[in-house]
């Protein structure tokens, strides 16, 4: 397994300003990690940033999963992430959120995502997959920690908003989305997101950790784990040949406020009392 000691970018506190919301390269990249072994990446502290799984996911579990993946999309939605896309809308690139998501100003109560109540069918096709990510997540010795904690915040919370089989509420599936510099926000703190790749005819769209100046590379296959409540970006897609290019990865995590909802009976009885 290789090891990358990661160091912060020098004035840190005021670079992470400057590139907010903006779109990196690989020209801020100090370490690369790439090629088939595991990495696992360290913080000074000598706390846990990532670590790349490689070759973990069933090569016939993923290849039965893709055509349902490549189902949640719609083009242009990844605008509606206006941090995220850098303020710039692609009418190609897609983010869609399956699962489950905590109450907000639309939606005064827990629910599906909107994705997963139209296409419930498509969803349950999905669930093996998920289900292995989990699982692989949860077997790694060095990421015992981040699942215990994500597993704790799932006891805590009706099983209901759970990915079945999972310690997770959500996924986000991104199509042919190149990212701005973000941080994924209302995640479980402390917790990790387990990041997975299924990309086509392209090379590029690395993910990249500007506060370590590290980027990784992703293919089929892969799992990685990490703290996603860092900024981090998409470094550009470069198109492989003549054929069309198709990046899809998916982000699995928990939603820290789920663990405050009641089942939705409850949640609907308590609105209609207000």
């Amino acid at each position: 397994m290789g090891i990358v000691n990661l160091i912060e970018h020098p004035n840190w506190d005021m670079q992470s300003f400057r590139v907010s919301h903006k779109f990196l390269d690989l020209a801020c990249v100090r370490n690369y990690v790439g090629g088939t072994e595991d990495v696992i990446g360290l913080r000074p502290d000598g706390t846990i940033q990532f670590k790349v799984l490689r070759n973990r996911i069933d090569p016939q579990l993923e290849l039965e999963a893709l055509p349902y993946f490549k189902l949640a999309y719609d083009p242009g939605s990844a605008a509606a992430r206006k941090y995220a896309s850098g303020f710039v809308r692609d009418p190609k690139a897609s983010s869609v959120a399956v699962g489950y998501f905590e109450p907000h100003r639309y939606t005064p109560y827990p629910t599906p995502t909107a994705w997963t109540r139209k296409h419930c069918a498509i969803y349950k096709k999905m669930l093996p997959y998920m289900q292995e990510v989990d699982r692989i997540f949860s077997e790694d010795e060095d990421l015992t920690p981040y699942y215990n904690v994500q597993k704790a915040a799932a006891e805590r919370t009706h099983s209901e908003w759970l990915i079945p089989g999972t310690v997770s509420t959500t996924v986000t599936v991104n199509q042919n989305w190149r990212c701005a510099c973000h941080k994924d926000d209302g995640n479980l703190q402390n917790g990790f997101s387990a990041f997975t790749c299924m990309a086509s005819n392209l090379t590029g769209g690395e993910l990249i950790w500007p506060r370590w100046g590290v980027a990784i590379q992703l293919g089929f296959g892969d799992v990685l784990c990490g703290n996603f409540h860092e900024l981090h970006c998409t470094a550009p897609f470069v198109p492989d040949g003549d054929g069309k290019l198709e990046r899809i990865t998916c982000v699995q995590y928990f939603r820290h406020k789920m663990q405050q909802c009641g089942t939705l009976e409850e949640e609907r009885d308590r609105m209609k009392a207000m």
